[in-house]
């Protein structure tokens, strides 16, 4: 089971991980959204009805189309994982926050909830964590905070991040209840992360607040 301080695998998982090999041809195409397996994956694959639309879903993260900012959406997922005491959903996201540019300081200020520092935070920043403990702690975002987000984010912005933290937080709840186990190294994570989100990453570098 994943824990903080532990990447050991135990392989006591309560739950099976799918096979892609043997797979029905619709959950082995959807175990193939991304480059690389993830052994979360493989456990919401045993929901074969749900599974591939869930993917669909998911992938909207990485769309050109989105309203919000990928630094926002590892934010989002960041908090998300800290909040609900997630160390597997940290693991697997932290390397993609990375080729954003969060560096060590950063995340670990991250998931202590600590973003009052103006020179690594932004009041955009310190929003979206407003957002994100509001759901995780309160079950709903505050009517004032909804108010300074439609501003900032706009009503497409506010809506994409009720669904990411949703969606982050099923993640979240899945992985633990499961006993998720951490995933095999995988070679080249970085070239592929950088090469998957290329664009995203060049468009990042044109945003100042």
């Amino acid at each position: 089971m994943a824990s903080w301080d532990n990447q050991e695998v135990t392989d006591r998982h309560l739950l099976p991980y799918v096979d892609s090999a043997t797979a029905s041809p619709d959950v082995q195409a959807a175990l193939q959204t991304l480059p690389f397996e993830r052994n979360i994956f493989k456990l919401l694959a045993n929901a074969e009805s749900f599974f591939p639309s869930f993917m669909k879903t998911l992938s909207c993260a990485w769309s050109d189309k989105r309203t919000l900012r990928s630094s926002d959406w590892q934010l989002i997922v960041l908090r998300t994982a800290s909040l609900l005491n997630a160390p597997y959903e940290w693991a697997v996201n932290e390397p993609v926050a990375r080729i954003y540019g969060f560096d060590d300081e950063k995340l670990a200020l991250i998931r202590a909830g600590n973003l009052t520092s103006p020179t690594i935070f932004t009041d955009r920043h310190r929003l979206l964590n407003d957002m994100v403990e509001q759901l995780v702690r309160e079950n709903k975002v505050r009517e004032k905070t909804m108010g300074q987000a439609k501003s900032v984010l706009g009503d497409s912005g506010v809506m994409e991040v009720m669904i990411t933290q949703g969606l982050y937080a099923l993640l979240a709840r899945t992985m633990e209840s499961a006993r998720v186990d951490y995933d095999p190294p995988i070679p080249g994570l970085e070239d592929q992360l950088r090469g998957y989100n290329a664009a995203a990453i060049e468009k990042e570098k044109s945003f100042t607040d």
